[in-house]
């Protein structure tokens, strides 16, 4: 019996028929019954929506060939009814609701498409078992498309039609449901080996041998067995013509290693978004996503960067990339590939990047995290399976490290802000960074650079490209506890970057059509009897210094006596996913300064970020679900001691951190009875992962010094809704008592609502920040204020030459508590993104700022460029147009200018220069006098003798204040936490600008010098 329905999600009428069929079945046992199979539409990977009516097509000619043979079908029409249940975020209906409908095969199937090539994958699934007993891959061109879906039926009606289906498959299920139904292109398909001395050339694969396909498809494989070969010479995506080809194996599946039998998918394993029905309609529907099965071994490889170790002949292999950008769905245009492997205590992964053109390769020699500009792989972990935060390596050909921490709202944490508009109009801060890229994701998976962790690279140039290895300890990441025997999955990802081509590639594919990237990962599985020993590490330092100064009282400069000073650091892993940390006096000194801004006419206080690591580990652990900075530990200045308790029980993150602050005390008079006191701050911090990048939790932050105190409490939470929208939320409430303000206490409430898509883009905030609402722990550049604002945008993505573009329109309206309209701003903005690494954006304003009671119309222009190659990088922005000068007597309207210009040569892989201007001016428009012309001009020179020495230089200069800063810096580093730091800082300023009597003569002036020198040791157990 066959049921036929249009694809517009009438669903029923396939349940129906295939009950029917299930009944009849049933009804009858003595009469021989037909097998019945179930046809879906197949999937358009390449997620052109001009060719979603393909794989309907496909899908009716493939039922229509079925019938041919006497095998009754259902479902050809029913959507994605059997992935995702009947709607999105439903929960998938496994194979076994198949079967229960008498069902015996589910024929599933991907389509490709990269302009005139065209490339079907399929396979056919049993749906006893959930494992896939045939599949498939025919090549052709745009031109011969029925052709093209006529073999693919004819191929997959004479499998049915051959003893091999009634057979039925040996190989094991994949333990995550989608998994046996995923596309070809979200999973490698297994191809032979290549011989062993074409193991790490493309294209070098043999063809399996009809005996060996048929003994493949008859016995279990394990995870090493399911390794796929670099792309065949005969590969449509390469160019070449069109061909067919099947094997009946998938080693794209979870398949089980030696000794390690598959087993049913079970509830607990899932994502909170996946389990009895996932929160409802809250949780994305997501595709099925490729899962890997990950090879133990017993003799671990060398890092030394050459892939001749012999765990790499058994490991598991991946081969199948997919572009996130440019042309997103799109096989990679260049060959890569992943072997990794584990052991009790370590992950191993090896890499093999290739190039047709191994000019355009971008690799150079730097400091640890110097490579957000260099081409490079990552590996990505969601070690909880909660798609709230991942772990990320990344490594570059001279095996030069990277990492972070990827949180699913897209922040970029604390470290590296520059702060946002919100930030100086009030809108509860602003300070935290977010991906620029976190749609396109054309350089990668932006994640927070502070997380440090301890791991081992290494890495070559070899003639076809680089190839680089990696070691993970286990000690490095956070995981659930499980018990003896018991397997761990987890989120999994790998991407390559290849910044010649702006070009961005990934194992699981990536959509622009859904906001955020952590749940489009993969999954990783294999892992167990992983090492039960608890994570101990010792970090002692030692500083010694000496320092000068200038007394300005008399023009003397004195140099100090040398002095040191010592500190320790404790960290002990209570469980693999909770940790405690213990730092003693510990040395807080900058290493690398903070960035060059303009503090001269600005209304709000500016924003810089930590730097100190102590404070940087776990900081996303306090950030809440809204712009609103509640905790900035930069406002501990001088601790003797902290102590912090991270980490994640069950579905709760904890966080807990303590800590002195000497300073405030240090900066009293010896008459006042808090001199030489510390303040305290203590700050805590839960949240409840409920599914998806989706939870609720609450804040509580105390800074205490004598009699004054600030205490701050309240809650937040972050929803997503599908595959595009979120919503977020805080509230808090505040009670200070200042020696000098007396008592106050408010509320402050955030909400925005927002929605991320491959075109349409939009959002809504507001915000209510009370006139006594104070936070002595965060940064709060305004208070007394409610804001709303909004933004809608659209993008086109052309794909060519033009990458993308699009304007947007965003409004923002704020007035005190008052009623009275402090502030509006309407921004028209248009951004292009080119190949070779071209961008552009222009932008145009129309504001109102009021200021000491008056209103001030403004309007004002900019525009932001960039081009970067492998030798020169050139970025700047510029804007002109009203400012305000902000006396507190007599403020008035005038001419702006601001921007910045940023220079980087790389002439050598060792050399690096960069040279980066900021600039401010302010005409007064009676008479064009220049109130002020504020220039920094800063410029930073690294060499990077070896993998472990590196000599810096910076000198930069400042044309209002008339300072000159020198510093030079050795660094020998061996890992994140053994350094050797040794130093040199000049600090002068313009004799006039100190005391015009002493120094009369516009000359330079030293006002500090400090040589110093750091070493720290990590000790780990």
């Amino acid at each position: 019996m066959t049921s036929r329905v249009s694809t517009d999600g009438r669903t029923w009428a396939v349940a129906a028929a295939a009950g029917l069929v299930g009944l009849l079945v049933a009804a009858a046992p003595g009469l021989a019954q037909p097998q019945v199979a179930a046809v879906v539409p197949f999937t358009n990977v390449s997620r052109q929506p001009a060719d979603d009516w393909i794989g309907a097509g496909i899908a009716e000619t493939v039922a229509a060939d079925v019938q041919k043979v006497g095998m009754a079908v259902v479902g050809w029409g029913g959507g994605d009814w059997y992935r995702a249940g009947g709607a999105p975020g439903a929960g998938a209906v496994e194979p076994a609701a198949w079967r229960d409908r008498g069902v015996s095969w589910i024929v599933d199937g991907t389509l490709q498409r990269l302009g005139d090539r065209l490339r079907i994958t399929t396979r056919v699934v049993d749906a006893a078992s959930g494992a896939v007993a045939f599949n498939t891959k025919v090549d052709g061109t745009w031109q011969d498309l029925f052709e093209t879906q006529d073999r693919v039926a004819a191929a997959v009606a004479d499998w049915l039609a051959s003893p091999s289906a009634s057979r039925g498959p040996a190989l094991p299920a994949a333990a995550l449901p989608e998994s046996a139904l995923a596309p070809e292109a979200f999973v490698p398909a297994t191809r032979a080996e290549p011989t062993p001395e074409a193991r790490f050339r493309p294209g070098a694969a043999e063809v399996a041998s009809a005996a060996r396909v048929e003994a493949a498809a008859r016995a279990p494989v394990s995870a090493s067995a399911g390794r796929a070969a670099a792309s065949a010479p005969n590969d449509p995506f390469s160019g070449s013509p069109a061909a067919a080809s099947g094997n009946g194996v998938t080693g794209a599946l979870s398949l089980p290693g030696p000794g390690r039998a598959a087993r049913e998918p079970r509830a607990a394993d899932a994502p909170p978004s996946r389990r009895s029905g996932g929160g409802g309609g809250f949780a994305p529907g997501l595709l099925a996503r490729p899962t890997a099965t990950v090879t133990r071994t017993a003799i671990p490889p060398d890092i030394d960067g050459r892939l001749d170790d012999s765990v790499w002949e058994t490991a598991t292999h991946i081969t199948d990339f997919v572009q996130i950008a440019p042309v997103e769905g799109a096989p990679g245009s260049e060959a890569t590939e992943v072997w990794m492997a584990y052991d009790s205590d370590h992950l191993y992964f090896a890499f093999h990047a290739h190039y047709t053109e191994p000019g355009i390769m971008r690799v150079n020699r730097a400091d640890r995290e110097e490579i957000r500009g260099d081409d490079r792989m990552s590996v990505l972990f969601d070690t909880f399976l909660d798609q709230q935060r991942a772990y990320q390596f990344e490594v570059n050909g001279y095996g030069v490290q990277a990492d972070s921490l990827v949180n699913a709202d897209g922040s970029t944490g604390f470290s590296r802000s520059s702060g946002s508009s919100s930030a100086t109009r009030g809108g509860g801060g602003g300070s935290r960074g977010r991906s620029s890229s976190s749609v396109s994701g054309q350089f990668g998976i932006r994640g927070d650079q502070s997380w440090n962790a301890l791991f081992d690279t290494a890495g070559r140039i070899v003639d076809d490209g680089w190839v680089a290895e990696m070691r993970i300890p286990f000690k490095s990441l956070r995981y659930p506890s499980r018990a003896a025997g018991a397997g761990h999955r987890w989120g999994f990802q790998i991407t390559r970057i290849i910044r010649g081509k702006s070009e961005a590639q990934s194992w699981s594919p990536i959509s622009r059509g859904v906001a955020g990237q952590i749940t489009q990962f993969g999954q990783l599985e294999g892992l167990s009897e992983l090492s039960a020993s608890r994570n101990l590490e010792f970090l002692p330092e030692v500083t010694g210094f000496r320092t000068g100064s200038l007394d300005t009282s008399n023009g003397v400069f004195t140099d100090n006596d040398p002095t040191g000073a010592y500190g320790l650091g404790v960290k002990y892993g209570i469980t693999p996913n909770l940790t405690a940390d213990f730092t003693y006096n510990p040395d807080f000194s900058q290493i690398e300064s903070d960035r060059p801004q303009v503090e001269t006419n600005q209304r709000f206080a500016l924003f810089y970020p930590e730097q100190r690591p102590f404070f940087l580990e776990g900081q996303e652990i306090f950030q809440t679900a809204t712009p609103l900075t509640l905790v900035h530990t930069r406002t501990i200045i001088d601790p003797l001691f902290g102590s912090k308790l991270t980490g994640k029980v069950g579905q709760s993150t904890l966080g807990v951190l303590v800590a002195d602050d000497q300073a405030p005390g240090s900066l009293l008079g010896e008459a006042d009875p808090r001199a030489g006191a510390s303040a305290q701050t203590v700050i805590g911090r839960a949240r409840y992962d409920l599914y998806s990048e989706s939870y609720v939790g609450g804040i509580m932050t105390a800074r205490e010094f004598g009699e004054d105190y600030n205490r701050v409490a309240g809650v937040d939470g972050r929803f997503r809704l599908g595959r595009n929208h979120r919503v977020n939320f805080l509230a808090m409430g505040s009670d200070t008592a200042d020696g000098e303000l007396g008592t106050l206490s408010g509320p402050a409430i955030e909400a925005d609502f927002s929605r991320e898509g491959r075109n349409l883009s939009y959002s809504a905030a507001y915000s209510s920040i009370d006139p006594g609402f104070r936070t002595l722990t965060g940064f709060l550049p305004r208070v007394d204020l409610r804001q709303t604002s909004g933004n809608i945008g659209y993008r086109w993505w052309p794909e060519s030459s033009i990458l993308t573009w699009g304007p947007s329109v965003s409004y923002l309206r704020l007035y005190d508590h008052a009623g009275v309209l402090q502030d509006e701003q309407i921004q028209g903005m248009a951004s292009f993104s080119f190949t070779n690494n071209i961008s552009f954006t222009g932008m145009v304003n129309h504001d109102l700022e009021r200021f000491q009671e008056v209103d001030f119309k403004k309007t004002g222009y900019g525009f932001f460029s960039g081009i970067s190659s492998r030798v020169f990088s050139l970025f700047g922005g510029y804007n002109w147009g009203h400012g305000i000068l902000y006396d507190e007597v007599n403020p008035y309207r005038g001419q702006s200018i601001s921007g910045n210009v940023n220079f980087r040569v790389q002439p050598t892989s060792r050399l690096r220069t960069e040279l980066r201007t900021v600039f401010s001016s302010f005409v007064d428009p009676l008479g064009g006098a220049e109130i002020y012309d504020v220039k920094i001009l800063r410029g930073r020179t690294t060499y990077q003798f070896t993998d472990r020495l590196l000599l810096r230089h910076i000198l930069e200069h400042n044309t209002w204040d008339l300072t000159l800063g020198n510093n030079v810096l050795m660094t020998y580093r061996i890992n994140a936490g053994t350094v050797l730091f040794l130093g040199y800082d000049d600090r002068f300023r313009d004799g006039t600008k100190i005391d015009s009597v002493l120094f009369p003569m516009m000359a330079f002036q030293r006002t500090n010098r400090a040589f110093f020198g750091k070493v720290s040791y990590l000790f780990r157990y």
